[in-house]
């Protein structure tokens, strides 16, 4: 070490009071675990995050209250250098881990004070053999209040060296949104607040699936942090969550031999084969435009504007190939006309840190829907169009005009095998999702039929008119509980429907589907006639032009369920469908299920 550079740890002093118990060695003893955190869509581990161990033994109950104890006696900065120290060298000993994030959680009161250790941190993380962009540094909003404009410029300086920032615990606080718009996150991480139960709670899930809207807009990641059940981990990546960490995946640990490349129950399960045709649609429609290092020179910078003129924009992606933002051509005039190359001012300007240049742009996964794409380019202003990744590295850029090209085709072909009355997946879709679903075992599958009970007495006595609008409601109710990852609903014809279950546990899809059921009964009664509710029944002619009485109008459900591991041909399917049908009709609950062996 050089004899004018100051050392970035320094001694932690001995305190009195909460620390003054213990000798000031006692800070050895701390600890990190580590948390995995994992791509929701394939079970690939992202990045791990470091969470503290042993405070008990500095005389704290927890992490927040030794941080606290620090940050009152005046040593917090030099303690949480320390403290990233002590990560690092978990995280290093981590063989699997290259490529992957750490996750450090910085207080960041009073950050970049005079003489603050922590803006010599990039020192630290070279000592420890680390790329300063593996480290993401997250803040909370537990102490926003004390935050300066000297925290936020300390905050910029950091992600400047190349740093990623996160924001912890969203939706916490009162100023939130107000720290997301200064900070301009990598990453937003949900609070466990709102995770907890989000698979029964709509109002959870839409403030998730809206904060995830705006963090993509923004140009940032979300994680949904504190995951523990498979049914919040579904929500979450319905939600449109794009990393995931919790009990669910996997719990904190020290020991190098738990670490893993993957956790296969994480995986999403496979797209079909319309989700493969947008995919494809995405792919042709992406510009490869050529992307620049973060920490490329201005120089490479300018050559590579000069020597690309179509592209009036240039992705800027890390070491991993993971983007970072946009540089758009128009905010380097000034340094494309400066004066000569011998001019001061034009030799200062080349000297200007290329980050400086870089704005946030929307980021989207390629497996995203196309609609969602369209919300997230339409929400974000001024924007040229989606920086589109794949398992999170760049895969390239989708223009504006592209993307609107994508959502007409997809259009095009809905409105081709739409049922024309209810604006469901046709017969066609039907037929594909059958198919596929029998040719794939590699999870369970359920298949349920809809048939109206009486519907040409009701159609007789009321019309075609209100038969309509007796259908109508029933493709409402059943848009409105089947919905979520894995399922899929069509319009046979007439009053007959379809719905489809994949990866979803049985009981699950019998609660929705007595629940429909129930729904669609009660429903349709405000159809009839007051004294037609109150007998409870209509007289009308039956096929054979008798006369006689028919119950109001309910329907029949068969659910057909296959296990994982079997598959069957399509014929064999639709046979199987069809008998159930009859056995739903003829039961005395209209009410038939049959699960088939493997």
């Amino acid at each position: 070490m050089s004899a004018n550079r100051q050392p970035v740890l320094q001694t932690v002093p001995e305190a009195p009071g909460l620390l003054c118990r213990t000798p000031k060695d006692t800070l050895a003893k701390l600890d990190y675990a580590l948390q995995p955190v994992v791509d929701i869509g394939t079970g690939v581990v992202y990045g791990y995050e470091a969470q503290i161990r042993n405070c008990d033994l500095v005389g704290a109950q927890s992490p927040d209250e030794l941080i606290d104890f620090a940050h009152a006696e005046g040593y917090l900065p030099q303690l949480e250098a320390h403290l990233l120290a002590k990560a690092m060298n978990r995280f290093g000993r981590l063989k699997i881990a290259q490529g992957t994030k750490l996750y450090f959680k910085l207080d960041g009161r009073d950050l970049g004070q005079d003489n603050d250790p922590r803006m010599r941190l990039a020192g630290l993380v070279a000592e420890a053999g680390l790329q300063v962009n593996q480290i993401c540094l997250e803040f909370s909003e537990r102490h926003q209040q004390t935050f300066t404009d000297v925290t936020h410029h300390a905050v910029n300086d950091l992600r400047q060296l190349g740093f990623l920032i996160a924001l912890d615990d969203f939706g916490r606080g009162s100023s939130e949104l107000r720290l997301l718009h200064d900070m301009s996150p990598d990453y937003v991480k949900i609070d466990r607040f709102f995770l907890n139960g989000i698979d029964c709670d709509a109002r959870r899930k839409l403030f998730v699936t809206t904060v995830a809207n705006l963090a993509h807009v923004l140009g940032a990641r979300v994680i949904a942090e504190g995951v523990e059940t498979e049914s919040e981990f579904k929500a979450c990546r319905e939600a449109g969550c794009d990393l995931i960490q919790g009990y669910f995946v996997a719990k904190p640990f020290q020991e190098a031999s738990s670490a893993k490349l993957f956790y296969d129950h994480v995986r999403a399960p496979g797209v079909g084969r319309k989700r493969r045709e947008e995919l494809d649609r995405i792919r042709n429609e992406l510009i490869k435009v050529p992307t620049i290092q973060s920490n490329a020179s201005m120089n490479d910078l300018l050559d590579m504007v000069v020597h690309n003129q179509e592209a009036s924009v240039v992705p800027v992606v890390d070491a991993n190939n993971e983007p970072r933002g946009l540089i758009h051509e128009r905010d380097l005039k000034a340094y494309l006309y400066a004066g000569a190359p011998d001019d001061d001012d034009a030799k200062a300007a080349l000297d200007f840190p290329l980050r400086s240049f870089v704005r946030a742009c929307p980021i989207a996964d390629i497996d995203s829907n196309a609609d969602m794409l369209l919300v997230t380019f339409a929400s974000s202003i001024n924007s040229d169009g989606i920086i589109i990744t794949e398992n999170f590295r760049y895969a390239g850029f989708l223009s504006a005009t592209s993307l609107l090209k994508i959502i007409h085709e997809k259009r095009l072909q809905e409105a081709q095998d739409q049922n024309p009355l209810t604006r469901l997946p046709g017969n066609g879709a039907i037929s594909r999702f059958i198919a596929e679903s029998g040719r794939k075992g590699t999870y369970d599958r359920h298949m349920c039929y809809f048939d109206f009970d009486n519907f040409k007495p009701f159609n007789d006595t009321y019309g075609y008119r209100q038969g309509d609008r007796a259908i109508i409601l029933f493709s409402e109710l059943l848009q409105r509980h089947i919905s979520g990852s894995g399922t899929f609903y069509g319009h046979i014809g007439g009053d007959d429907f379809f719905a489809g279950f994949q990866n979803v546990d049985q009981t699950d899809v019998a609660a929705r589907m007595l629940a429909l059921k129930r729904a669609f009964r009660l429903d349709v009664e405000s159809f009839y006639e007051p004294e037609h509710r109150e007998r409870g029944f209509i007289e009308a002619q039956d096929r054979f032009g008798t006369t006689r009485q028919f119950p109001l109008l309910q329907c029949s459900i068969s659910i057909l369920s296959l296990p994982k591991g079997l598959t069957l041909h399509p014929d064999t399917l639709n046979h199987e469908i069809m008998e159930l049908k009859r056995a739903a009709k003829r039961s005395d609950d209209g009410l038939a299920v049959k699960c088939l062996a493997a």
